[in-house]
């Protein structure tokens, strides 16, 4: 097994964990319960870590770049308008929040 991600949100991890199996690639996670060690041990040694078996790991490191990527793209693109209602909508959604109109 070889560590391929460790963040300090329990959140983030789950949702890497999440993403990566569903692209087939087995995760186990290790530390999800020591954020109460915190302060008796370095608080970074209690982060969740996310581990793959050792011929996955190209694979799984493959995917997290790809998944920086797609959020990285989310995050630097344009907020658009609704064509319907003219509200102004963030990049990352597809529906319009006001009146339920697509994305264009």
């Amino acid at each position: 097994m070889i560590k391929i991600y460790c963040h300090e949100s329990i959140i983030n991890v789950h949702h890497l964990k999440n993403y990566l199996e569903s692209s087939g690639v087995v995760t186990v996670l290790k530390n999800e319960s020591l954020t109460s060690l915190a302060g008796e041990v370095p608080s970074f040694e209690c982060w969740p870590q996310l581990w793959v078996e050792e011929n996955k790991a190209q694979q799984a490191s493959n995917l997290i770049a790809e998944l920086k990527l797609q959020q990285s793209a989310i995050t630097n693109a344009e907020p658009w308008y609704c064509k319907t209602c003219n509200e102004k909508i963030d990049a990352e959604f597809e529906l319009c929040w006001q009146c339920g109109g697509l994305k264009p």
